[in-house]
């Protein structure tokens, strides 16, 4: 083989390597991108989950001790200056109370259906989204490389999501 033969492999090699590790660096910047995307989209069903809560305890009829409960527990996952853990307890909390005064709303147990299943969906794909980012920045290279840069790395947030309804288990509708 020549020089300029030698000189080529050369130049195709480092060129695949880097457009190999470029294409990485993207693929964990988009993995962090949508994990930070879905932490807002579950930000926004969890303040609407509970803005609907205090709302159907302001509505006439309403017991006065789960009004209490609920308009407490929504009242603690919407302040805005929680830590991450104290942000999940609350809003456990509030899933739990939910579970339990449901049936005494008005309108009977479907008026926070939508939110609360929204809510769920949205923690899910949080959850997914921050598997892939961390399974991606778990890799060798990218270690070792440091393509993640300097952006802290996306966590799960654990959150009780009260009762599953059958719809979500996959169970046939009553006939």
């Amino acid at each position: 083989m020549s020089t300029v033969e030698i000189l080529t492999l050369v130049i195709i090699v480092a060129l695949t390597i880097g457009w190999r590790f470029t294409w990485l660096a993207t693929r964990v910047d988009r993995a962090n991108l949508r994990a930070e995307r879905s932490w807002a989209a579950l930000d926004a069903a969890l303040v609407r989950r509970a803005q609907r809560a205090q709302e159907l305890v302001l509505m006439p009829g309403i017991d006065p001790a789960t009004a209490l409960l609920v308009s407490a527990a929504a009242s603690a996952a919407l302040e805005p200056h929680l830590s991450r853990r104290d942000r999940e307890r609350a809003e456990s909390d509030l899933s739990h109370i939910l579970d339990a005064v449901d049936p005494m709303l008005l309108g009977g147990p479907g008026l926070l259906e939508s939110e609360r299943a929204r809510a769920s969906i949205c923690r899910r794909l949080h959850n997914d989204a921050v598997a892939t980012a961390l399974s991606l920045r778990r890799r060798y290279t990218v270690r070792i490389l440091q393509l993640a840069g300097r952006a802290e790395a996306p966590r799960p947030f654990e959150m009780a999501d009260g009762r599953p309804s059958g719809r979500e288990l996959g169970w046939a509708r009553d006939r």
